[in-house]
This record gives C-alpha cells, structure tokens and sequence, in this order.
C-alpha cells in the first residue's frame, strides 16, 4: 500500500510560513514536485524533484505508479484545495490518497489587508479559465475575490466591468502577498484600465451601495417580476411583455447549449431581464432600436441587478451582424422585418439552438411557422389566454388580456 501523497501549500514568504508537519514532510521527501517557483523557494533539496508545467497528467501519471516507500510532496500555492492542485489530485487519486497541509491562500491574505470579511464574497479564479464565462456571472455582485492570470489581468478584468456600466467598484490588488516587498494597491476600478502589476497578484472588489432601493431586492434571481415594478415612459406605448407570458417565455430556454441569448425587440427589457436573472451564467443580448424605449431599458437592467445583460441600440437584423453566435433567441418584435430576421436567425443560429417567439397577430405566426415547418425545424406553439381579476360593484370579473401565441423552434441537429 502506497503512502498517501502529501500537498503542501506554500506561501510568497517561503519555507518560514509552513508548519512543522509540512516543513517535516518537506524533509522527509523522496520525490518532490512543484512550479519553478515552488521548487525554488524550497531550495536545494536531496530528493528527486518533478517540475510542473502544462504536465499535470504526467504528474498524476507519475503518482499513480509512486512506491510503497517513496515519500511523495506537492507544492502548491496557498490553499492547494481553493482553485489548486490539491482538487484535481483528490479527483484522480482518491481524496483518501492525499494529505494537504495548506498555507494562507493569496486570497484571504487580500481581504485581510483590505480588512474585509470574505465568507460571504463570491470566490473565482481566471487563472487558465474563459475570461468572459468567469467574470459575466460576478457582474454586480456586491464583493468579488479573484485569482488572477498574471500582471495584466487587473486591468483587463476592470475594462470588462466598466464596458457593462459597473464604475461603483472599490478594488485592491495584491501583490506578492506574504512576501517581503508585498504591495496592496486600493484604488477605484477605472484606475486600473491601462496599469500593469506584479504577475503575482490577486484581486478583491466591493461594491457601493446603490440609492435606488430595487437593487436590493434584484439578487434573488426570482422568476417572476411584477409589472408595475419596470421603469417605463409616462405616456406612449409600454413595450413590456406581461409577467405571465415572461413565465412561459424563460421556461422554454431550459436545456440551452452554451452561448449568449438575444432578445429581439426588448422594448422595457421585461423579458430579457428576467432570462439575464435565470441564467446568471449567460450573457443576455438585448436589442432595441426605440430611443424612447432604451433609457428605461438601461433603467431596468441596473434596477434588478440584470448586469450579464448588454444592451445593443439599433435595428435587427442590420446590428447583430457582428455579435458573436447566439445559443437561443427571443423574438418579442420584428418592428415589420420578420422575414430578414429570421434570414438571419437561420444562418446564425447554431444546430441545436432555440427560437422563442411570441406573436399577436396571426399572419407573422403563420408565416414563422410555415417557415420552420418547411425548413425541418422541431416547433411547438402555445396559446396563453390570460384574464385577471378586478372589482366591479362589489364582485370580482375577469378582464381579458389580448392572447398570446408562443412558438418555440428548435434548429435540427442534422
């Protein structure tokens, strides 16, 4: 039976930081692995050393095969087990086969410095990772800690934040934490865009407080917004997609493939705030031409929080020609451009991809359908009816709301 392999986490400081088990394990070793860096803050040591580049497999490879004697170490920054090695070797190896003796992580180091509590702030790293699938599901969440890439990531992450509108961030970043020649950096989020850092270096962000008393009630990524709750204009039309057909709506992208999702003709954005809360994950595209409708679509998506929602002013089909490849569609308007829409739609939307769809008039249904049905794609179609109830003379009534048809179209895989 082989010994269990030990990881050990260590911090900038180097040796002086670890504990008498890890410094013993250290010791004892027969074979170490770590980064350059890792091996390097060590120093020379009598045992037979493994660096780590882009090799993990062979690494784990190697420790699969490791002797009953053999002494086998780890190194690995800070807390191997938050976003380290020490995950990945416990999913291959067996967490049974593993012993970690962790070091502070750079992050908590952060929030110590900056003298914030971090058990409640989202945790994420972009180390290796999409930057945009990292960052879209932290867009306005009220305190961040972030695994960086290296000395540029700082500012790349703050330009992210800033083209979304998120300019109320405070922001540390730390540098070479635990070392001698550490540095904290606090400034605003815009400082950053343009500044270089140490490639050792973390980030934590907070967020202001907004006046406006929705933000609050905004992280809750319910389904369901009340109407009356949406910003809109005092008089002309309300283009706003009532909260019962918003329900059916969101319900039908269920299941998507991975990619954003637009929402053609967002009018108040009612239903592309609500796909932005229930796929906190995805970047929602909304796309309005109105520029009485936009300032309260801007409205709307800062009022519930809906941050990994972008607006895109113009007219489909013409502004979505260079936006990147949509997992699903909504089409809540045509704005008399049904047939180059869905052109578009066909030749852009993935196989696979999902069209939502709601229709009043009878004659854009039929002619989507026709369409679909001739092109092979699966459709299904609901009619929503809804009438709510209001007094008169003492009793209640039903005041009907015009009906809806709701066509969903799928493209065919083959």
């Amino acid at each position: 039976m082989s010994r269990p392999v030990v990881v050990v986490g260590i911090g900038a400081e180097g040796p002086s930081g670890l504990s008498p088990r890890a410094l013993a394990a250290i010791a004892s070793a027969t074979w170490v692995a770590g980064g350059r860096r890792h091996l390097g803050l060590v120093g020379p040591i009598p045992a037979e050393t493994f660096t780590i580049a882009d090799n993990v497999a062979e690494l784990v490879d190697r420790l699969r095969r490791r002797g009953p004697d053999e002494r086998c170490v780890v190194l690995a920054s800070g807390d191997p087990l938050c976003y380290g090695i020490g995950h990945r070797l416990g999913e291959d190896l067996g967490h049974d086969q593993i012993v970690v003796e962790p070091a502070p992580s750079s992050l908590q180091l952060a929030f110590a410095r900056a003298g914030l509590a971090w058990h409640d702030a989202a945790i994420a790293s972009v180390h290796g990772r999409p930057l945009e699938k990292v960052l879209i599901p932290l867009l306005g969440l009220p305190k961040i800690g972030l695994f960086t890439q290296d000395g540029s990531t700082p500012s790349t992450v703050a330009s992210f934040f800033l083209d979304r509108g998120l300019d109320d961030y405070d922001v540390w970043v730390g540098e070479r934490l635990g070392a001698p020649d550490e540095r904290v950096v606090s400034a605003r989020l815009s400082a950053l865009v343009g500044k270089s850092f140490a490639d050792l270096n973390v980030l934590v962000l907070r967020r202001d407080p907004r006046d406006d008393p929705e933000s609050s009630v905004a992280r809750g990524r319910r389904l369901g917004i009340d109407d009356s709750r949406f910003a809109r204009p005092d008089s002309g039309p309300v283009l706003l997609t009532h909260a019962d057909a918003r329900a059916v709506v969101v319900a039908r992208f269920h299941g998507l493939l991975e990619g954003p999702i637009w929402d053609i003709g967002a009018g108040l954005g009612g239903v592309a705030v609500e796909l932005a809360r229930a796929f906190p994950e995805t970047e929602v595209v909304a796309i309005e031409r109105s520029e009485e409708q936009l300032p309260f679509l801007r409205i709307n998506r800062a009022r519930f929080g809906a941050y990994n929602m972008r607006i895109v002013a113009g007219e489909a089909p013409g502004c979505l020609i260079g936006e990147r490849r949509p997992a699903g569609v909504f089409l809540g308007g045509s704005g008399g451009r049904l047939d180059p829409i869905l052109d578009l739609l066909g030749e852009r939307l993935p196989p696979g991809g999902v069209l939502v769809a709601n229709f009043v008039g009878l004659e854009n249904l039929s002619r989507a359908l026709e369409r679909f049905r001739a092109e092979g794609w699966a459709t299904s179609l609901t009619q929503l009816q809804i009438s709510h109830g209001r007094p008169l003379a003492g009793l209640t009534v039903l005041s009907p709301l015009y009906p809806v048809w709701v066509l969903q179209a799928t493209r065919p895989r083959a």
